[in-house]
């Protein structure tokens, strides 16, 4: 069944009035689109429920967690020197709010650090810095971009968390430090595994002993 408009050709759209005649469209009264709700973060309207509200929410409280960290360190570094593994926002946040989060979070911690390497003190052109490198074209040698990164104090794989305080800005050479040593703990950590499970395996089963263990 096809409805036309007043004009021959064009179809007639479906609006209330259809609505409430059509017996295909049930419950159209109950499925018309919710209210907006004014959000006193961003001065807007938001869907209840919609991801636009929740990321407003979670990112005022991400930069509270900011705020105080500035308030806290009264010094040129405004994170903790440990790290932390508190979250700055609600534990049921959704996947795709934190990672909306983290593109607007690693942008406001390069500023807040002023663009330099918290370890070595390199100035960058705001995220990024044109270097030399003398093993491009060849070996002849040339300029490229290079880029300023965050990095987690305690890393994700051991619970480290998004928090501000948890985050510093690294130029690329001290960043790749941290992980080669994150490497080399890692790789450790599984060799002590692999050796434990081996010790495991040797021990005699409980009817190889020449002793009664729970003897009485």
């Amino acid at each position: 069944m096809v409805f036309h408009g007043a004009e021959e050709g064009w179809p007639l759209r479906c609006g209330r009035p259809l609505a409430e005649v059509c017996p295909f469209w049930e419950g159209a009264k109950q499925n018309e689109p919710e209210a907006l709700i004014y959000c006193p973060f961003c001065k807007r309207r938001h869907r209840k429920g919609s991801t636009s509200k929740r990321l407003c929410e979670e990112w005022h409280s991400v930069k509270e967690a900011l705020k105080k960290m500035r308030q806290e360190h009264h010094g040129p570094k405004k994170y903790l020197e440990s790290g932390t593994k508190e979250l700055p926002y609600s534990v049921d946040t959704p996947d795709l709010v934190r990672r909306l989060i983290w593109l607007r979070l690693k942008q406001a911690v390069l500023r807040r650090d002023r663009y330099t390497c918290q370890d070595c003190g390199v100035r960058f052109e705001g995220s990024r810095r044109r270097t030399y490198d003398k093993g491009l074209r060849g070996g002849r040698g040339g300029y490229r971009w290079e880029y300023l990164e965050v990095h987690h104090i305690i890393p994700r794989s051991r619970q480290g968390s998004d928090h501000p305080g948890n985050l510093k800005a690294l130029c690329p050479n001290c960043h790749r430090k941290y992980t080669s040593e994150l490497m080399v703990d890692v790789l450790e950590e599984r060799r002590r595994e692999r050796e434990l499970v081996r010790l495991l395996r040797e021990l005699p089963d409980e009817d190889d002993y020449p002793w009664d263990i729970g003897g009485d």
